[in-house]
């Protein structure tokens, strides 16, 4: 099966293509990034990871001892990454590298739709630590998200038949974890904060705005039919946003309980995905007045880290630390409000949150090199940047560079 599929790739690389088109030419430097990519054999079967840390100054994998060398949530979203290389700018030399970490996550995931989330240099599962034991939230969502783009590249480059439905199978493996907790729709609670819905996995909007990522991708493609699950998990995102016209914080979607937070916060980017499939204005109207409100203080404040708002509408802010995760986040439903609406007022806005990437930070520091594709794990004062370049930090401002188009 594996020299067939070798067979297949070399086939593409010379078939593949019309003589005289090019390609158009990717924005990102995918340099760094892949010299964190290694593999591993396990069961018979080559399985390609990203390490999860690189310390500057040599920029070389360091390895969590208690976590292990990688894990899901890198490999989930660096997929993403590889997605958009391969299906758009037709790099056909990174599919072995998107068959590896296809097979890496469905390695790390089970039958009954639960994953575990770390490795071990020996390939050993680590299934004992906190955020790595078999479950169904943060993890699970993002080698979901993983997933998905590996079902899109197999469809546009369809070289392995089998894989194809070992992906589509354990993608469905999800349904039943949906069906669960969706039959709480459209039952809420009383909180401090007002009505809040019963309805979405780990009561966490920030896990549900990726898992809707998930579903909309798959939405319509082959038996994958999510409509109802969209819709519902969308309400609740929406019932999650803060409305207060007096408030510099209206139009915020609460990431969890009381707290805003700048990592996970994809709420725009899913409603707006939700959107484009319904038409239902309200989804539209909800980001508009995130767009509208929350983005504008937000940029004002400087990019802060978290928010916490109490029940008197005070509410208390940490501004640091500052990482590629949380601005790519409100980069991408900025970016993605302006292509649905051509309303140039949100481009402007999305310039100002990207331009974190290139210097317009609190740091006066630039923390993407595009002549080594590092972005720079964060900041954490005015004065201190952290200069390491791990995958997160890495994977997230190519995503971000990826959406623009240009750095």
């Amino acid at each position: 099966m594996k020299i067939g599929f070798i067979m297949v790739l070399l086939m593409l690389f010379c078939f593949c293509g019309k003589p005289g088109i090019e390609s158009p030419t990717s924005p990102i430097n995918l340099n760094h990034a892949l010299s964190l990519v290694d593999s591993i054999k396990v069961d018979d079967e080559r399985l390609h990871f990203i390490y999860i840390y690189a310390d500057a100054p040599d920029y070389r994998p360091v390895v969590a001892d208690q976590e292990g060398i990688s894990c899901v949530d890198d490999v989930g979203r660096f997929m993403e990454v590889l997605e958009t290389e391969i299906c758009q700018y037709g790099r056909k030399d990174l599919l072995s590298v998107a068959d590896g970490m296809t097979r890496f996550l469905l390695y790390m995931s089970r039958d009954d739709g639960l994953w575990y989330n770390f490795i071990h240099a020996d390939g050993e599962i680590n299934k004992t630590y906190r955020t790595s034991t078999a479950e169904f939230q943060w993890w699970a969502v993002r080698g979901l998200r993983g997933l998905a783009a590996a079902y899109m590249i197999l469809q546009k480059y369809p070289v392995d038949q089998m894989l194809e439905r070992r992906v589509a199978e354990r993608l469905h493996s999800m349904d039943a974890h949906l069906d669960s907790i969706l039959t709480n729709y459209p039952v809420k609670i009383e909180t401090d904060l007002g009505p809040r819905p019963t309805w979405l996995i780990r009561n966490a909007p920030d896990i549900n705005s990726e898992l809707l990522l998930v579903l909309t991708k798959l939405h319509g493609r082959g038996d994958f039919d999510y409509e109802d699950e969209i819709r519902k998990i969308a309400d609740g995102l929406v019932e999650y946003q803060y409305d207060n016209a007096e408030s510099p914080l209206n139009g915020m979607y609460f990431c969890w309980q009381n707290v805003w937070h700048d990592w996970g916060n994809n709420q725009s980017t899913a409603l707006l995905k939700v959107y484009q499939i319904t038409k239902n204005e309200k989804y539209l109207n909800s980001v508009r007045r995130w767009a509208d409100n929350f983005v504008s203080f937000f940029i004002s404040s400087e990019f802060p880290w978290d928010i916490t708002l109490s029940t008197d509408g005070s509410y208390s802010m940490n501004q640091f630390p500052q990482i590629a995760y949380g601005i790519h986040s409100i980069y991408g439903g900025m970016k993605l409000l302006f292509d649905i609406t051509g309303e140039e007022t949100y481009l402007a806005k999305a310039e100002k949150v990207f331009s974190w990437f290139s210097g317009n930070n609190p740091a006066n520091t630039p923390m993407y090199d595009p002549s080594t594709g590092r972005c720079y794990d964060g900041i954490n004062t005015p004065a201190e940047v952290n200069f390491n370049s791990g995958a997160e930090s890495t994977i997230e401002c190519l995503l971000a560079i990826q959406k623009r188009g240009r750095f």
